[in-house]
């Protein structure tokens, strides 16, 4: 194929846009690192569809490259930088095939946090879909499985905290909806133990720990309630909802003192044989 005509073939092939500041000749040249340093020009501009067209061509048409593993970062890093639902989502599709093809490369720790970073971008706040939130915990806590000596551990463990924190703050007003809203008890009572069981970093437990004990009392289960009151007590002597506890508690029925335990019934004395 001539010159020419590969230069027909990639003007077809291109977008209809005149935005992009798109060099032919260099895209079609036969050296890879002239179009792997235009890709970067590009990015730099933030022209990130022309940056991709470089990039697609470095790694379609040049697969002995010692550019290959950097173009393919390079390719994902430009649907992350641009933004954009869609675009986050062709990130981790990205992300993935690098890490696919170069499990042991230097860069795939940062490959596999930036996976879970295109999902992190698309968490919503605690009263909305939370599928996004899990797939970034998912992706970070791979990072530390995979990963325990990166340079990134610090960064991915606040972000697992932050995600955690995100989670378990759902839960909790899923619950107080359920609780207030409904009145369903048991509805509250699951998303609370969740919180408890699940997330015991949250960082507003105590709170967790009064409207347990608050909606397990409305359901008449005061022996289960005064347990999370007590912790409450316990753990938390400066939390805002101690006198709330105190005055929920002093409205329970007296505890049942436990029977004592029937004394062993004596053994009559053997009769005598006749």
């Amino acid at each position: 194929m001539t010159r020419g005509h590969l230069l027909a073939l990639l003007l077809l092939a291109l977008p209809a846009c005149s935005s992009h500041q798109l060099d032919l000749e260099t895209l079609a040249s036969a050296s890879d690192e002239i179009v792997w340093e235009a890709g970067q020009k590009a990015s730099a501009k933030k022209d990130w569809e022309s940056a991709r067209q470089y990039y697609r061509r470095l790694i379609d048409a040049f697969p002995q490259s010692s550019h290959q593993p950097d173009a393919r970062i390079a390719l994902a890093d430009s649907y992350f930088n641009e933004g954009g639902t869609g675009n986050y989502v062709l990130a981790v599709s990205s992300y993935r095939e690098f890490l696919t093809l170069y499990p042991q490369h230097p860069r795939s720790d940062y490959a596999q946090f930036q996976a879970a970073e295109s999902y992190f971008k698309q968490k919503n706040s605690p009263d909305r879909d939370q599928t996004s939130t899990g797939q970034a915990l998912e992706e970070y806590e791979r990072l530390l499985d995979v990963y325990p000596q990166s340079a990134l551990v610090e960064q991915t463990r606040e972000r697992i905290r932050e995600c955690r924190q995100t989670l378990a703050r759902s839960h909790f007003q899923v619950g107080y909806f359920y609780q207030k809203t409904r009145r369903s008890w048991r509805s509250a009572i699951g998303r609370y133990e969740t919180v408890l069981s699940q997330y015991p970093d949250y960082e507003r437990i105590d709170e967790v720990l009064f409207r347990l004990g608050q909606v397990l009392s409305f359901s008449g289960r005061y022996a289960e309630a005064r347990p999370h009151l007590a912790r409450l007590r316990g753990e938390f002597p400066q939390s805002p909802y101690l006198p709330e506890a105190d005055k929920l508690e002093a409205t329970f029925p007296p505890s049942v003192p436990e029977a004592p335990p029937a004394a062993p019934t004596a053994t009559p004395p053997a009769q005598p044989q006749v």
